[in-house]
Order: structure tokens, then sequence, then C-alpha cells
């Protein structure tokens, strides 16, 4: 039983160690040597739980990465009982809870996570097209959040499968803009933009009364221009030809 719950110890090291460096250098940069010094264990260690470094990547998205996504975007969907979100009747209202989800989700992002990126998103884009192994496991997680959105959403909205991967597909681009900008506030725009589409869903098209866009319009960059005081700079001549100009009776045979 000790030797059991060292060993749980030592693979879940390992898959945390290889986390860390996969979300710094993304899979293939990622090297088991550095994996295992961070680790501080041997490379011994690596193939008594693994048969190599796919199947500890095929881990770490299943076991750290699926963990995080349930964890911070999954599990706050089935919230129940909280009276900011209750209705009328003091059931939770389906659009509040996601809204609110999304909220505490993202107020679990720091300026780390913004600049690492998400992690399932930058393996989708690294590993979906080169490996069908990592591709059916960030597919399956993906899925389990659609999923996740479409049981929340209210009962009889049309096709709750369609706006659930609206949602999960405009969260994943707002993350991964938020990273090659570096600026979190592209996050909370595209949550926001979402509570006025699920409003919007639920009143035909009404503006929400509470909910306020926080984007605010970019001012255009102002033109520089001289100084009015400043001389306007006399024309340079033309400089004389080098040739001399045609003959008289040559001009009508060079038009």
């Amino acid at each position: 039983m000790v030797r059991k719950r060292k060993g749980d110890k030592t693979r879940r090291a390992l898959l945390d160690a290889a986390f860390e460096v996969i979300c710094r250098k993304g899979f293939q940069a990622a090297g088991i040597n550095e994996i295992l010094e961070l680790a501080g264990l041997t490379k011994g260690a690596v193939y008594h739980h693994f048969r190599g470094k796919t199947a500890l990547g095929y881990a770490v998205v299943e076991e750290i990465v699926g963990e995080l996504i349930a964890r911070r975007w999954i599990s706050p969907l089935t919230a129940e009982g909280d009276p900011l979100t209750a209705g009328g009747d003091g059931a939770a209202d389906p659009l509040t809870v996601i809204g609110k989800a999304m909220r505490t989700a993202a107020g679990e992002i720091d300026d780390r996570d913004i600049a690492r990126g998400c992690p399932l998103g930058n393996l989708a884009a690294e590993m979906s097209a080169l490996d069908e192994g990592f591709a059916k496991r960030i597919d399956a997680i993906y899925q389990r959040w659609r999923d996740a959105l479409s049981a929340a959403l209210p009962a009889g909205d049309d096709d709750p499968e369609r706006i659930a991967t609206f949602i999960v597909a405009t969260l994943a681009g707002c993350l991964a803009q938020a990273k090659v900008l570096a600026r979190r506030d592209i996050l909370l725009d595209g949550i926001t933009e979402i509570e006025f589409y699920l409003y919007q869903l639920r009143t035909g098209g009404a503006e929400p009364p509470a909910v306020k866009r926080t984007a605010k319009p970019r001012a255009a960059k102002p033109v520089a221009k001289p100084p009015e005081s400043a001389p306007k700079p006399e024309p340079e001549p033309e400089p004389e030809s080098r040739y001399a100009p045609p003959p008289p009776e040559m001009e009508d045979f060079l038009l």
C-alpha cells in the first residue's frame, strides 16, 4: 500500500512537471530530460509509468488538462442554490448561471495564464493534425465542455448543442487572442458578448438592462502635424539636364 502511494506520487510529479514544460514550450519541444529535472526524478521513473513521451503526453491531456477544464469551466455550470443566480421561484436561472460560471473562470486566470494561453487550445493547435491520439483526447474534453453547457441551457432552447458549440468556440478564440496580444480584457469582452447573445436568445433581440459592454472604442492615432510656426522649406531647383534639347526639326519626329 505504501509502495502504491509512492508510485502514485511519482506519477503525479511526472505529470505536473510535463504539464509545466509543455505549457512553456509545447509538446514537441518538451524534452524528457527537462521534465525529469523539474520533477527531480530519473529516466527510469518515466518508463516505469509510461511507454514513452507520447503516452506521457496523452496522460497530461486526460488527467491534467482535462481536470483543469472541468474545474475551471465545467463545474461552475452545475452550481445550485446560489441566491445571486436564483430566479423568482428560487430556482437557478440558467443564463445567469452560465454568465457567472464564465466570469468565475475568468477570475481564476491571471496574467501568467494569459501569457501561456489555454493549455487545451495550445495542444489542439499543435498536435491535433499530427497525432490521432491527441486529437481524440482533446476533442473528448471539448465535447464534455459542450455537453455541460448544453445541459445548462434553458429547457426548450432551439438546438442547445449548436449554442454550446458557439460559446466554447468563442471562449477558445478569445483565449487565443488574449495570449497573442497579452490582453486579459479580450477574454472579458468576449464573455460580455456571449451574455448579450444569450439574453437576446431569450428575449428575441432585446437589449439586456443589467449587462454593460466593457469594450471601449479605440481612438484613432493622431497624425503628427508640423508646428504652424515652422517655415516651409523652399522647393529645390530642378537639376539641369545633362542632355541638350533636341533641335526644332526633330521635335515632330520625337512626338
